[in-house]
């Protein structure tokens, strides 16, 4: 094989809980559900499956509406323990054909077949024999691309979801991307496909012809990248491993030995904003977080957080480390430093905005708005009220 040639390899099992779901559940398959977090009174479709999804519900819509559009609508909790088992079945099958692989959770897959040729052959036909596979073994049927990079074996997927093979050679991924419906870029939400229609603006291809000068009037300086994704243009490299073993650390450490609660929960409350900004640029929210405290006599402390949806605001993840904080403590020692950690790491439910707020979602605006001053200007210039003691 040559090093030019594509060698990216993107799994995408669409619409993976309601796959799960199916492939545990054959009943399912001709039954018109949907996936929805239990006990909230504004319960959300987190995902619906593909007969749901022809009768007009769809994801982030409310769970009353989707019942009133279809009275025989079936609504489940997500299995995450199903979920999980499959995520790791398919890291399983995919890494008999590249050491080098990226599994994130929901079912998506990164192979970087590069260097395989003389033992599978071609690119097309190791992913040909994965979907295959995936397909028989597994019970989930998925959507398949080969590119040169991450990027647009991603789009790939999309465009041909549910399932399908996509093949877009080296040299010729603006081409491909050109025709493609802007939806498909990562990145792009419901507003900011709302200000792009009202543009006229509705293929990549479009994007892709802006320069800088007017990518930056439209959406300002992030949308630089936006511009530079309709391009096919990714640097990324693959991180290898599975999503859910990777982690977000922090260590604070103080300049005196602290008793005051109040010192601690300002701390616990800067580092839970910083390791939550990194997660959101990485289009991660987070199912666990995780403190350990060190305390002046040489012992530690620790305490463990866990949530059945996902954790991706300030206010969440801030929330969830103190009540952690809370409970590892007890002790009247004085408090050296503690590290905390968000881990379980998974992709944000749902196609999100990264480039400007969904002005539909007050909290969600919001985070969005301080997310990008702390990008333009630095973490610590907007923080909660109570983290500015850590400060003083």
């Amino acid at each position: 094989m040559h090093e030019s040639e594509a060698s990216i390899v993107h799994v995408n099992i669409t619409d993976f809980a309601a796959a799960v779901a199916i492939a545990k559940q054959p009943r399912l398959a001709t039954r018109p559900f949907a996936i929805a977090l239990e006990g909230s009174a504004r319960r959300v479709v987190i995902t619906a499956s593909r007969k749901a999804w022809e009768e007009g519900i769809r994801a982030g819509m409310p769970v009353s509406t989707a019942q009133r559009m279809l009275p025989a609508l079936e609504v489940l909790p997500p299995d995450t323990q199903s979920a999980a088992k499959a995520d790791s079945a398919i890291a399983s099958l995919v890494a008999s054909y590249s050491p080098d692989i990226q599994c994130d959770k929901g079912g998506h897959v990164y192979l970087d077949m590069k260097g395989t040729g003389r033992l599978f052959g071609p690119v097309m036909d190791s992913a040909l024999k994965i979907r295959k596979e995936i397909r028989e073994q597994l019970g989930l049927e998925g959507a398949v691309a080969v590119a040169s990079n991450k990027l647009v074996a991603k789009i790939g997927t999309r465009a041909i979801r549910p399932c399908g093979l996509a093949h877009i050679r080296e040299g010729e991924e603006a081409s491909f991307l050109a025709s493609q419906d802007v939806g498909l870029l990562s990145g792009v939400g419901s507003a900011i496909a709302r200000l792009l229609e009202v543009a006229g603006i509705t293929q990549i291809g479009q994007i892709a012809a802006l320069d800088d000068n007017q990518i930056i009037a439209f959406l300002g300086r992030r949308g630089l990248a936006l511009r530079d994704a309709a391009r096919g243009l990714d640097s990324s490299s693959l991180q290898k491993g599975v999503m859910n073993k990777r982690v977000i650390l922090r260590k604070v450490n103080f300049s005196e030995p602290i008793l005051s609660l109040d010192e601690l929960k300002a701390a616990v409350f800067a580092s839970a904003e910083d390791a939550a900004l990194q997660m959101r640029m990485e289009s991660m929210g987070c199912q666990a977080v995780h403190i350990m405290l060190f305390w002046s006599d040489g012992r530690t402390s620790e305490a463990t957080r866990r949530t059945k949806g996902q954790w991706v605001y300030d206010h969440e993840i801030e929330t969830s480390l103190f009540q952690a904080a809370m409970q590892a403590m007890g002790r009247r020692v004085r408090l050296l430093a503690f590290t905390i950690k968000l881990f379980e790491l998974g992709p944000v439910f749902g196609q999100t905005d990264l480039f400007i707020p969904d002005v539909l979602h007050k909290q969600q605006s919001l985070q969005h708005s301080i997310d990008e001053v702390r990008q333009r200007f630095g973490p610590g210039i907007l923080t909660h009220a109570t983290a500015l003691c850590h400060g003083n």
